[in-house]
């Protein structure tokens, strides 16, 4: 027989059956399932309080840390390297360009593309965030060894590669 699946509060916090929590300890079991959550638990952990602190979208944010340190990069760079949707990322362009945060250039090596670079308030905003922005990101790793974190690191690089290959 099976047990059913239980969700109880306690002290306002939902807490689920034994049995969920159970295949969190074991994560070779759904590598996709953890890391989608792990990314969600980051919006929620590492950009909520930068969008309320600083009033940047994610998409923004993500689009001032590129600029700063890719200078001249352009909207499809961007939807590359973040694996973003192509609208997502004009609107956030768009608003940055109208609260003068970056400028936008006709492309040196291709007249129909536009490079994107920061504003010197644009730098300022970047420069204020990044200490917070690095921060958290301390608060989400450091649980992990320097030798954990390199491990994780080539091999999420080596899942990023793969996937990109089954989309292309």
């Amino acid at each position: 027989m099976k047990a059913k699946r239980a969700n109880i509060t306690r002290g306002g916090e939902l807490v689920r059956h034994r049995r969920d929590a159970a295949q969190l300890k074991r994560p070779g079991d759904n590598i996709l399932a953890l890391v989608h959550t792990f990314s969600i638990l980051i919006g929620r952990a590492f950009y909520g309080p930068l969008e309320v602190r600083h009033h940047l979208s994610v998409h923004q944010w993500r689009i001032l840390l590129t600029l700063a340190h890719h200078p001249g990069a352009t909207a499809v760079d961007i939807i590359a390297r973040w694996a973003l949707q192509p609208m997502s990322v004009s609107r956030a362009i768009r608003e940055l360009a109208q609260s003068g945060l970056i400028v936008r250039r006709i492309g040196s090596s291709d007249r129909r593309s536009q490079e994107l670079f920061l504003t010197r308030k644009g730098q300022r905003i970047y420069d204020t965030v990044v200490p917070d922005a690095n921060a958290r990101y301390h608060e989400i790793v450091d649980c992990l060894p320097p030798a954990a974190r390199a491990r994780l690191a080539r091999a999420l690089i080596m899942l990023i590669a793969n996937t990109k290959q089954l989309v292309s």
